[in-house]
């Protein structure tokens, strides 16, 4: 068992997409413990039942929190934040979505929020997490998908997936008069949350038992 990191913040996500936000609060604090938690035997969460993904998450929440006696726990995962309820638990964070804006989105998020300002698409956050160093295949996929939805026809949309924000850089390449905003940023902004400690430990952890993912989770962290 790991020795207790105080406080700790835990984050989420169906696979690498929450290392975005991750990185967003390290370069924020420079220091803290953290332990990120990817469910990559599940990864995509956009093709599952709501009753499934519910079901999962609130298991991995109990687990960080019985186990690792986290302080507090991050659902970086979009798809998974419009369907775990934050009230039920303390000390849980989801991403929030501001019905005012353009959305670009997984299935699941726009069917669980019903909104019309969401665009969406099936397949994209599974090609991001299978390609991600792969930065000619990646380029090729992002300008696919952004001729796809017409989003370089946006003035400015939200990119509603933490995979996505992941290569925010190649959107903004194909979408260069457009204003893209991570949905990650209202979130970061508000953190509440000062590290008690001028050392930075983050520790890695994943379902599927890959010693191979590991090394991609920390490949990403540094790059």
């Amino acid at each position: 068992m790991l020795k207790k990191l105080k406080p700790t913040i835990a984050i989420i996500d169906s696979g690498i997409g929450g290392i975005s936000i991750l990185r967003e609060i390290v370069n924020k604090y420079h220091s803290g413990n953290y332990i990120y938690f990817a469910d990559n035997l599940y990864m995509p969460y956009g093709n599952k039942s709501k009753t499934f993904i519910r079901k999962r998450v609130e298991s991995i929440i109990s687990m960080l929190f019985d186990k690792y006696k986290v302080d507090l726990i991050i659902i970086a995962c979009n798809t998974a934040s419009t369907i775990v309820d934050e009230i039920k638990f303390k000390n849980v964070i989801t991403m929030k979505f501001n019905p005012n804006l353009i959305y670009f989105a997984t299935k699941l998020t726009k069917r669980m929020l019903n909104r019309d300002n969401i665009i969406a698409d099936v397949s994209l956050a599974k090609q991001i997490e299978e390609n991600i160093f792969n930065t000619k295949k990646l380029n090729n996929i992002i300008k696919y998908h952004v001729k796809k939805h017409k989003l370089n026809e946006l003035d400015c949309f939200v990119l509603g997936c933490t995979h996505y924000e992941l290569v925010e850089d190649i959107f903004k390449k194909y979408c260069p008069n457009t204003n893209i905003i991570k949905n990650s940023s209202y979130l970061i902004k508000n953190l509440n949350y000062f590290p008690n400690t001028e050392n930075l430990t983050i520790i890695f952890l994943e379902s599927k038992n890959s010693n191979s993912y590991l090394n991609k989770l920390n490949k990403l962290i540094r790059s």
